[in-house]
């Protein structure tokens, strides 16, 4: 009868355990529940949006064997990890055979493998945990704690800042093997011999080489589990000299291995990786802070940013050095203390783990970044065991008192479960925060106040949106705190241009150029720059020096092809297309313009063929924008009222007719068409923009009607020294309405577009202005110099 009342005991018991794991994975679920759809953000751009090599899933052998350039497109951040490489081709793949629109670029499988991958990590981590528990002293209460310490784990949340951003899979998947070996040796020692757990180890240094981290922690491992009971029940014909010198075999053994595959992994990293940082002493002393804040984090994960703006140290007299030597003076102390009893050991192993696992960013290589808050991952493993562990053997060392209040048990499930809802609480804060770009770089603004990319980078995402005004008051903010930052000027540059200020946008693409001169970016940069404005010679010699730095940066090649293509100059375009084939071989950007090359079409022709034999949307908003950049603005809004019949609700094709009604002049109908599409999206900012120009355009023309044609030409005046061109150029039109041979208007349009770099159109007017004006010297030499530069271009 006993024995009856004791199974069910333990069946209510299994039956308790596998109920709170399915709670704990809804709780998993529901805390990420919308984290699905966030966005790629940051590192994201370069080793995946701008990876080309991830595009085809027939690359996965090409990653572990040509080396780091599969990883990311820019070659200082070039490091090898093909494992994280080939999930990313895998998640691509899957993105273009189950999203809707086919894009490979659906941000959900790209989360939803992490999630999976998540999952099977905190399987493991419990069984890990439950056998180190029981190895140091085995109880009914330490399945519960495992339990518990695998869900405080699985919630916590810093973890969210690795789970929500993608390409800190890295993170991820290499602790994710560390804990897979150290189960596989735990669970199965007679299979030791075989080597059979460092299969995840190999695996893993292909993933980062932080897994590295596995051959100490198992060392330190088998000193303090295995090691002492093996002294116990060691055979008394084998002394204690002879144990010593084969565990000292086997672990320099193990020495070997991890020289060999990191020596591997290492020579396997390109040579124009840089870890970043600038002092290797102020780095090295900066860190036992840097632990001190992980540490702090674990009990209370304040001030959490996807950008820190913490730096180093100012010497060996700051007092953030003095709290860090502190703090691991400390713990130290504390952990030798309760370390003399072996049923501390998961307690003394957690801490040897933290230490351990931030080895590597935490010492001799001065990386970009003092800290970085998805770098808390792994080490939080080791944390999670010792502080549970800690915890709960002080409750079972006071169990009888526990057992026989229902008082105390209740406040240690209270205590317990608000743990894990303020957790639940936490992550749910932080996806909010990393569901988009703006979202996100607010935070960081917020956060790390002094950090000038993140401002930088909020601006940026300001910019996508066409909030101008808003992304140049960013940007000028970042210059505060990162005055020589190269990546800011381009961005500036990018938005000046944008707004009209060609010059300025000039000069700052120059500047990009003088602070990050070992970096092709600024070179591709103001090579676009070029090209939009038709230097087309100007362009292509900023791209070689571009591919000079970057041979294998496939956008270098797609700008040459869009040059050549426009020049016509099929043999040159053939001759990129077939390199960047040999390179990328289903490259389908290079596909595309090999059509182009072989039968002699313009983009424009391509288009127009495409959107006539699939009439969709997309191909339509293209041929549309396309008319827009040739300067056939009849025929882009023709183009974007086939979009509206094919969608009534196209926000894009309203922007596109408003825009180009806004350059025919038509701002009637540019103000119709503005206001037809705010009232399907009123946050537009692009169509809040150029509803803007279509309303001042009205309102001038309407004060223009009683300006004679020279006060018009007087207020051109005034907007050129303004730099306002564009305004300069309406006015002169409306003078030319009221006096259709005036040879001054066309003059300062002439100098407008020389001003905006458009030496074609300023060509144009500059011809008008010498035919109506023979003997007007000024129009002769605006008219001289825009056909100087317009030969330049070609």
């Amino acid at each position: 009868m006993q024995l009856l009342y004791h199974k069910k005991i333990i069946m209510t018991n299994r039956r308790l355990f596998y109920i709170f794991w399915i709670v704990l994975i809804g709780a998993l679920l529901f805390a990420y529940s919308k984290s699905y759809d966030n966005e790629f953000h940051f590192d994201d751009s370069h080793t995946i949006i701008d990876n080309p090599y991830v595009r085809d899933i027939n690359n996965i052998p090409l990653f572990f064997s040509k080396g780091s350039e599969t990883f990311s497109s820019l070659p200082l951040n070039q490091m090898y990890r093909p494992v994280v490489t080939s999930s990313i081709a895998i998640d691509y793949w899957l993105s273009t055979k189950f999203s809707a629109d086919g894009s490979g670029y659906d941000p959900h499988y790209y989360h939803y493998s992490m999630m999976l991958s998540f999952f099977v990590l905190l399987v493991l981590m419990y069984l890990l945990i439950i056998k180190l528990f029981d190895k140091a002293q085995k109880t009914t209460w330490n399945q519960w704690a495992a339990l518990f310490a695998t869900a405080w784990y699985g919630l916590h949340t810093v973890n969210a800042e690795t789970i929500n951003y993608i390409i800190s899979r890295s993170d991820l998947l290499s602790t994710l093997f560390v804990i897979a070996a150290f189960v596989i040796y735990l669970y199965f020692p007679a299979k030791r011999k075989w080597g059979l757990f460092l299969l995840p180890i190999i695996i893993g240094l292909f993933t980062k080489l932080t897994a590295a981290m596995f051959f100490p922690l198992l060392i330190v491992y088998f000193a303090l589990f295995e090691y002492p009971l093996l002294r116990e029940v060691q055979s008394k014909n084998e002394d204690k000299k002879k144990l010593i010198i084969r565990l000292l075999l086997q672990a320099g053994f193990l020495i070997i291995i991890i020289i060999v595959g990191v020596g591997f992994i290492i020579g396997m990293q390109g040579d124009s990786f840089t870890p970043g940082g600038t002092s290797r002493w102020l780095y090295l002393i900066t860190q036992p802070y840097i632990l001190f804040h992980y540490f702090v984090s674990f009990f209370y994960p304040y001030n959490l940013s996807a950008d820190t703006d913490m730096g180093l140290v100012s010497g060996i007299l700051d007092w953030h050095l003095l709290v860090g030597v502190l703090f691991i003076i400390g713990i130290v102390w504390f952990a030798i203390k309760k370390g003399i009893q072996y049923k501390y050991a998961p307690f003394i192993f957690g801490i040897i783990w933290f230490f351990i696992s931030l080895a590597p960013t935490s010492s001799l290589i001065p990386l970009a970044e003092v800290a970085n808050d998805h770098r808390m991952f792994f080490p939080f493993v080791g944390l999670m065991i010792s502080v549970v562990w800690f915890i709960f053997q002080y409750i079972w060392n006071h169990k009888d008192r526990v057992l026989a209040s229902r008082k105390y048990q209740s406040a240690i499930y209270m205590v317990m479960l608000l743990i894990l809802l303020g957790h639940i609480i936490g992550v749910r804060q932080r996806v909010e925060v990393w569901d988009n770009g703006e979202s996100l770089w607010l935070d960081v603004t917020k956060k790390s106040p002094t950090n000038g990319r993140g401002w930088m980078n909020y601006g940026l995402k300001l910019m996508s949106d066409g909030n101008y005004e808003g992304a140049m008051n960013a940007y000028e903010e970042a210059l505060k705190h990162a005055p020589k930052y190269s990546y800011l000027y381009t961005n500036i540059a990018i938005c000046q241009n944008a707004i009209g200020k060609t010059e300025e946008a000039e000069e700052n693409y120059k500047l990009a150029i003088q602070y990050g001169y070992y970096s092709h970016k600024p070179y591709y940069f103001y090579a676009d720059f070029l090209k939009k404005k038709k230097r087309y010679a100007e362009a292509i010699q900023q791209v070689l020096y571009s591919q000079e730095l970057a041979p294998e940066y496939v956008y270098s090649f797609y700008l040459l092809m869009e040059i050549y293509a426009a020049e016509y100059e099929w043999d040159k375009l053939s001759i990129v297309i077939q390199k960047t084939l040999s390179i990328y071989p289903n490259d389908k950007t290079a596909i595309y313009y090999q059509e182009i090359a072989n039968n002699r079409l313009t983009q424009l022709d391509v288009l127009r063929t495409k959107a006539k034999e699939f009439p969709t949307v997309d191909n339509f908003l293209n041929l549309s924008l396309e008319y827009y950049n040739v300067g056939d603005y009849d025929s882009c809004i023709y183009a974007s009222n086939l979009i509206l019949e094919l969608d009534p609700n196209s926000v894009l094709a309203y922007n596109n007719i408003c825009a180009a009604n806004n350059q025919l002049r038509r701002w009637d109908l540019a103000i119709i068409a503005g206001k037809q599409g705010l009232s399907i999206d009123s946050e537009s900012q692009f169509l809040i923009n150029n509803l803007a120009v279509s309303i001042q355009g009205k309102e001038s023309q309407e004060l223009w009607k009683y300006k004679t044609a020279d006060e018009l030409i007087a207020i051109s005046l005034e907007y050129y020294t303004q730099k306002n061109y564009q305004s300069c150029i309406d006015a002169c039109m409306a003078s030319i309405e009221k006096k259709p041979n005036n040879a001054i208007a066309y003059n300062n349009i002439c100098s407008a577009f020389n001003a905006m770099q458009e030496w074609g159109k300023a060509v144009e007017y500059g011809k008008l202005a010498v035919k109506y004006g023979p003997d007007f010297q000024l129009a002769k030499n605006n008219l001289a110099y825009a056909e100087s530069m317009l030969n330049v271009g070609k």
